[in-house]
């Protein structure tokens, strides 16, 4: 996954991550729209009153990835609230639920990308894989968010 490294380049491996994961795939539209505003928020995003070291990305048409270097100031309760409300009024916008923690990602052995349920995991084809939701680091999402069965 390059496109995580070059991305999140100049963050430390520690830095928190958050996943939000759509009901449905975004088209490039959307993406555009939605990466724009991810943008803006991630260069605006604050925690009592200090700058956040932060990036916002859609990853894919599906997934939005957040990532704060607690190096230079630690996300609060407060900065993650206002993350998550700008990812529901996103949503909100585009009548998708970023929020159903019922499914996960899969990639078919075909690259195809779509939502399976999670408490079926153990059921999916050799050759497929899953993207895993439950990352919190840098660390973790290079090295264990796209899980090869």
């Amino acid at each position: 996954m390059q496109q995580i490294y070059n991305f999140f380049e100049g963050f430390a491996d520690d830095s928190r991550v958050w996943i939000y994961t759509a009901n449905r795939p975004l088209d490039p539209t959307e993406a555009v729209f939605v990466q724009e505003n991810l943008d803006s928020f991630a260069n605006h995003w604050k925690a009592h009153g200090s700058q956040l070291k932060a990036k916002a990305r859609m990853m894919n048409e599906f997934t939005i990835i957040f990532v704060v270097d607690q190096d230079q100031a630690e996300a609060s309760g407060c900065s993650v609230d206002s993350s998550v409300r700008f990812v529901k009024e996103i949503g909100k916008e585009l009548n998708v639920d970023f929020f159903n923690r019922l499914n996960v990602l899969i990639e078919t052995d075909n690259r195809e990308r779509k939502l399976h349920p999670y408490r079926k995991l153990s059921e999916l084809p050799s050759g497929y894989a899953y993207y895993n939701p439950l990352v919190q680091s840098l660390k973790e999402l290079k090295e264990e968010w796209y899980v090869v069965k």
